[in-house]
């Protein structure tokens, strides 16, 4: 059996270069700070405290931009170093963060509202990261 680590993805990201430029959460540079906890097979048994990766080629200072605010989303809220898989985290545009809960049945009702090839993406990203934010047996394991 595979062993399975929990671990905290943060990701920084220009709204504009992922066609989203009207992302309500994209502060006054365009950047969109967000965080989720899943679980995840262990690569390494030893997972290091943080670890970093930054695309080649990004400018230093939006790097150095997004790192900090990073820092300040993790600041406004500690609780998101210890939460469960599925827990969430968005770092405003005014600096605040807001909190939520990722669950199979909230990505399925926003993949209703969706059509098309945006709809596509969300199905298969649903049935990749189920597991890794719930332990909750799938519909289908249950039959």
């Amino acid at each position: 059996m595979n062993e399975r680590q929990i671990a905290i993805y943060i990701s920084g990201f220009n709204a504009e270069s992922y066609d989203r430029p009207d992302d309500p959460a994209a502060d006054a540079d365009g950047h969109v700070i967000i965080a989720t906890v899943l679980k995840r097979e262990a690569v390494d048994a030893s997972l290091v405290p943080v670890r970093v990766r930054i695309g080649h080629g990004v400018a230093p200072e939006t790097a150095s931009s997004m790192l900090r605010k990073i820092a300040d989303m993790i600041d406004s809220a500690p609780e998101l170093m210890r939460a469960m898989p599925g827990f969430a985290v968005r770092r405003n545009h005014d600096g605040t963060s807001t909190r939520r809960r990722i669950t199979p049945e909230a990505l399925m009702l926003a993949a209703s509202q969706m059509e098309g090839e945006e709809r596509d993406r969300m199905l298969d990203m649903i049935d990749k990261i189920r597991d890794q934010i719930t332990d909750d047996p799938r519909p289908e394991d249950m039959l």
